[in-house]
């Protein structure tokens, strides 16, 4: 907490972006920690079941991943370097994922200068108390914020849930007037405020599983009938050779037929009832001769001149 409050008031944001942006290293420390260098700010594992997995500047503000798996979940990060890099205060979003099983309805932050002892009003350490421009502080999951800085330096969000496996972020900003090289955040998931501690939720009910069908009873294939012995193959039987052909004696030429002589026309017998004397037919000589002599008779009697007897 700010012992002068009226240099608290004057604190501008500005002082945030001296944190260097560089590349973020890992330090591994004892079994299952690590340290996250994160722009010359080193954020170290110091208590409870979680782990810090990555972490870099981002437009000015130190960017750091967790993921919180119980059942120890009373989580506190170590924070040195601010009187190294000579700031007074920068803002940081923590982003944290959800392994535990059970649901978050509250989220608190809390600041120690010692571990294990709630930060005093004369510390100097604080949310950023009095930095009007710093707020307000916001998560993705929560949309109600508490802050209590008269007594103990702490920010309680609620009136949200984070369901496990979901992931949540929030957005503040640290400030140290005195520049403490060592201080603490501590983390506690469904810690509610004014008192009342950790709240018990109960974790979300797990559904049954589906029954699984039995698979379908498989026939067994048909027996295979063995194929019949094949036969012995049958070897051919000798060919006998066919017994050899005598010679056969040559046939007696064929000797010519004679040609048969014409048929003859037997002669024509007279009928004998006639007994008349066969009449000779003229040649055809003859009767054209006789017939142009018969013409040129008759014209020779047209053109001879008739004679007065």
């Amino acid at each position: 907490m700010s012992i002068l409050n009226t240099l608290s008031q004057s604190l501008q944001i500005s002082v945030f972006s001296a944190i260097a942006i560089g590349t973020t290293t890992l330090y591994p420390l004892a079994a299952e920690a690590a340290t996250f260098n994160i722009g010359g700010l080193r954020f170290s594992e110091a208590a409870g079941d979680f782990r810090l997995t990555d972490g870099f500047v981002q437009n000015g503000t130190a960017v750091l991943f967790q993921e919180v798996f119980g059942p120890n979940v009373d989580l506190s990060i170590a924070i040195q370097g601010m009187r190294n890099l000579g700031i007074a205060g920068f803002r940081l979003e923590s982003v944290v994922t959800n392994s535990t099983g059970t649901p978050w309805t509250f989220y608190d932050h809390e600041l120690q200068e010692v571990f294990g002892v709630p930060s005093p009003e004369q510390d100097g350490l604080s949310f950023g108390q009095g930095l009007r421009s710093a707020r307000p502080f916001t998560s993705d999951r929560f949309s109600r914020v508490d802050e209590v800085t008269d007594v103990r330096d702490f920010v309680n969000f609620s009136n949200g849930v984070v369901n496990p496996g979901e992931t949540v972020s929030f957005r503040y900003v640290i400030t140290d007037l005195v520049a403490n090289n060592l201080f603490y955040i501590r983390q506690r998931p469904n810690f509610a405020p004014g008192g009342t501690g950790f709240v018990e939720v109960p974790p979300l009910p797990v559904e049954p599983p589906q029954p699984v069908e039995p698979p379908q009873p498989v026939e067994p294939p048909q027996p295979v009938e063995p194929s019949p012995p094949a036969e012995p193959p049958v070897p051919p039987q000798p060919v006998e050779p066919s017994p050899p052909v005598e010679p056969t004696e040559p046939s007696p030429p064929v000797k010519p037929t004679e040609p048969s002589p014409p048929p003859v026309s037997p002669p024509i017998e007279p009928d004998a009832g006639d007994n008349s004397t066969p009449t000779a037919v003229p040649e055809p000589a003859t009767v054209l001769a006789l017939l142009m002599s018969s013409i040129l008779s008759r014209r020779y009697l047209r053109r001879a001149p008739s004679s007065n007897i």
